[in-house]
């Protein structure tokens, strides 16, 4: 082997044992959390963008509505993980059509009983959310310590899904 060639491997050598160090160097502790963001466009017509929403720190937030049988409140809990949504939890106070109604349910890690509501836990990956809004039934979305009344944006259907990062939008025209 040449003088030149094993140069070359000695310092590939290097190059790649020196790859854990780079890859175990985490950011400083004071440094921002990674950001995630929420998308809301259009469900129907040209799927525009409508809304962007930062998520909390954690990458949780929360859907809320009246379940349109039971006429009672509904919470789901999600999380966005690695740029995915998952489903982590399910809040409800009576059974109704689409809602769990069996301890194992698909994706469910727990049920129990508590404060007259039913809580069903669970990892449930969801991909993006097509949302039907109907003022009636409350529709709301939670993120960051806020929550949106999804009817006052003026759409019937929207699409929820993960974003990479905040940018100024132009409002979309709600006089359809």
């Amino acid at each position: 082997m040449s003088l030149r060639r094993t140069c070359l491997c000695k310092t590939g050598m290097a190059a790649l044992a020196a790859i854990p160090c780079f890859l175990s160097i985490s950011r400083p502790a004071d440094a921002e959390p990674a950001r995630y963001w929420l998308c809301l466009t259009e469900t129907r017509g040209e799927q525009r963008e409508v809304k962007r929403l930062p998520l909390a720190d954690d990458g949780t937030f929360k859907l809320s509505f009246i379940h349109s049988v039971s006429r009672t409140p509904v919470t789901d809990t999600y999380r966005v993980i690695e740029g995915e949504i998952v489903q982590t939890s399910e809040i409800f106070m009576a059974h109704g059509a689409g809602l769990p109604s069996i301890s194992d349910d698909v994706d469910a890690t727990g049920w129990r009983h508590e404060d007259g509501h039913f809580i069903i836990e669970m990892n449930r990956h969801t991909g993006p959310i097509p949302l039907r809004i109907q003022a009636q039934f409350k529709n709301a979305l939670h993120t960051n310590g806020t929550e949106l009344a999804l009817a006052s944006l003026g759409y019937s259907a929207l699409t929820l899904a993960p974003c990479d990062e905040e940018k100024d939008i132009e409002p979309a025209d709600t006089s359809n």
